[in-house]
This record gives structure tokens, sequence and C-alpha cells, in this order.
């Protein structure tokens, strides 16, 4: 196994999977939240409380995205994908 079927290997069973799954949970967490600041609506201590809580919900949500996106832009830029090259275009003579 080479370093390119070892980082596929990791990405497509490990960090896909988590990643899935902990972003999953930040949505929930986030909209569990906002269910909260609706229902508190009327305690002003709570509600401060809530929309803070919600306020970390966005920001890991968009931490986890934003970090996603790195691993992608990194994995197509060192050509870490299991597309296949097209060799062909390579074989014509100008």
């Amino acid at each position: 196994m080479d370093f390119k079927e070892f980082v596929n290997f990791l990405v497509g069973t490990l960090i896909k999977p988590l990643f899935s799954l902990f972003l999953g949970a930040a949505v929930v967490f986030f909209l569990w939240n906002m269910m909260g600041v609706i229902q508190k609506n009327d305690q002003p201590e709570e509600l401060a409380k809530m929309k803070e809580k919600a306020i970390w919900g966005i920001i890991a949500i968009a931490v986890m995205v934003s970090m996603w996106g790195l691993v992608n832009f990194f994995a197509g830029s060192l050509r870490l994908t299991n597309t296949p090259l097209d060799l062909e275009r390579f074989n014509q003579t100008l």
C-alpha cells in the first residue's frame, strides 16, 4: 500500500463517517438550542444562555465545513483522489 492508497483509505473509512457524525451532531445541537431560544423567550437569563449556545453551534458547523473544504482542497491539490488519469491526451501528437 502506497501513500496515496493509505490516504484514500483513511479518508474514506475514518474521516468521512466521523465528519458526517460530528456535523450531524452539531446541527442537532444548534437546532435544539434554537428551540430553547423559542421556548425561553420570556426568561431573559435563560434566553441569553441559549443564544450563546446557539452561536457556538453555528461556529462549530462553520469550522467543520471549512475543515472539510480544506481536506478536499489538499486532496485535490495533491491528486489524492481515486479518479483515473486521462492518459490518451498525452499520447496525441500535435
